[in-house]
């Protein structure tokens, strides 16, 4: 699952023609299902966020959005596995080499056989997912087996068996071609109970249907399903569970689709946020807070790999710790920021007072020396010649000099002064943020973390900083989709004619490796 894990929300309108009543939708939910059913009202959000400056709320009423043809995932199944290639990736196998599974089952296959094996378990997933919806029996994938492949009949047997065993093909709803295989004389069939009526319980309980168990589902609810719970209000449906399929590259849920002939619908990119007023949280403000919060996984990231920072006082530190941590950090920086800019403003400002003082003391001196000037003027018209009038001329130009100078400095100080106080208006009106987060934008930044708790299951404060997203390279790709999980455990369990009682296990009693007693309500073996 990727770092930047999402919960999503949708609302779609239902179709009208499928409203059914309260009764019929309640008898309906263990005995029936349909093919097309109302579209769900799901929880959806595509993380979107953002970082600072309020702006004037946009008050946006929430939207119920008519399904349209574009919302409606095409599965292009065969496109997706037209290949020997898109078959191995389907079934989450390496496609030009074996699992560690299969090195273990086919221990005895090295070299050349060992590449035969994996090019003759390419081609039976490519046959399976040819028609999931029919049993992909042992002879017909020696029948098919292209060659030279096909001159080992026993070893694509015995590929055939171990795929089957372990669900690799015939899984889900398909039709049988076979019969179910019987036991050996004077042996009954093996007796499974199953606890629980969740999807991998009904799962398991068909699974070993096929092998030729006979199977029994203990419940303690009222219902099948687990943590697959869909609520029905008249023609309204929502699911409380379970809601989304997380893409369908590499995903079995894919073909369970494909057996059940289900419309998968696309889940949409837009989804807005609310504040508690009710009114929409600006889209440029959404966005900085997403960027934000991505920058601080990063972060986060960063010293986990590359600084190696996953522990303090010998504890492991988990990854709510970094991002409060980082949070503290990123706030101390805006403070330092905020100090240097004040730093600045105050050396401009006592630049500028120095140059006002120079300037000043040059305006008196200006006038001083234009005082001397004139007297020295008026001095030089009574003077006819002689040392007295040349010792005149001098001082005349000694001042004209002078003041030229203290002019063009005069004029220099002018310029310095206009240039710092358009850094000073600049600097006044770009001050740096005085807070890391406000409380506006802090309040999106939870809906971010509360979203990726969720979609973890757990509180940030118990996820490893380091490990918490390992699963990231086993995602499923493609689209997410809705439209599926509300029928997916009535298919199976209408399909598997496994018997699930209402009883509540209280504990299991391990007596000997072939015997395990339930003790339940009314259930003692």
């Amino acid at each position: 699952m990727s770092r930047r894990k999402r919960a999503k929300v949708e609302n779609r309108e239902l179709d009208e023609k499928l409203k059914q009543d309260d009764s019929e939708s309640d008898q309906s939910e263990k005995s029936k299902i349909t093919n097309s059913s109302p579209t769900s009202v799901t929880g959806r959000r595509e993380s979107s966020s953002s970082r600072t400056v309020d702006s004037k709320k946009e008050d946006k009423p929430i939207i119920i959005e008519e399904t349209k043809s574009e919302d409606i995932e095409e599965v292009n199944y065969k496109d997706m596995l037209n290949s020997l290639e898109g078959a191995a990736f389907q079934s989450r196998l390496p496609f030009d080499k074996m699992s560690s599974l299969e090195a273990e089952c086919f221990s005895d296959l090295q070299g050349a056989s060992s590449l035969a094996f994996v090019q003759i378990r390419n081609r039976i997933l490519k046959l399976w997912f040819e028609d999931p919806k029919k049993q992909l029996t042992q002879e017909q994938s020696v029948q098919k087996m292209e060659p030279p492949y096909s001159a080992d009949p026993a070893l694509v047997m015995r590929t055939h068996a171990f795929l089957e065993r372990h669900g690799f093909i015939n899984y889900g709803i398909y039709e049988r071609v076979n019969p179910i295989p019987s036991p050996p004389k004077g042996k009954q069939r093996p007796k499974v109970i199953i606890i629980g009526a969740g999807v991998s319980g009904l799962a398991a309980a068909r699974q070993l249907q096929s092998f030729g168990c006979e199977v029994v589902i203990l419940e303690g609810r009222d219902r099948v399903g687990g943590r697959v719970v869909t609520y029905r209000k008249g023609p309204y449906v929502a699911d409380l569970g379970a809601m989304v399929v997380t893409g369908l590259g590499g995903n079995p849920v894919t073909t369970l689709s494909v057996q059940m002939n289900m419309e998968l619908h696309k889940i949409k990119q837009k989804c807005p946020l609310y504040e508690a007023t009710g009114n929409q949280v600006p889209k440029h403000k959404d966005e900085m807070v997403e960027r934000e919060f991505n920058r601080l996984l990063d972060a986060t990231s960063y010293l986990s790999h590359q600084v190696d920072f996953n522990y303090y006082n010998d504890t492991p530190v988990s990854l709510g710790q970094a991002l409060e941590w980082v949070i503290k950090l990123q706030q101390k920086s805006v403070k330092h920021k905020q100090i240097q800019h004040l730093k600045a403003l105050i050396t401009l400002q006592e630049k500028l007072k120095n140059n006002i003082n120079k300037m000043s003391d040059i305006n008196e001196l200006l006038k001083s020396m234009k005082a001397e000037k004139e007297t020295l003027l008026a001095d030089r018209e009574k003077v006819a010649s002689g040392d007295a009038s040349i010792l005149q001329e001098f001082n005349l130009r000694r001042l004209n000099r002078e003041m030229n100078l203290l002019c063009n400095e005069y004029e220099t100080l002018t310029t310095q002064n206009n240039t710092i106080e358009d850094k000073l208006v600049q600097l006044e009106s770009n001050p740096p943020s005085s807070v890391y987060l406000s409380v506006r934008d802090r309040q999106i930044l939870d809906w971010h973390f509360a979203n990726l708790e969720f979609a973890n299951a757990t509180p940030l404060g118990n996820l490893s900083l380091k490990h918490w997203d390992q699963d990231d390279d086993f995602e499923f790709t493609g689209n997410h989709l809705t439209g599926m999980y509300r029928h997916l455990y009535l298919y199976i369990y209408n399909s598997s004619r496994a018997f699930a009682s209402q009883q509540s296990v209280t504990g299991m009693e391990h007596e000997d490796i072939n015997l395990v007693a339930a003790k339940a309500w009314g259930v003692d073996e």
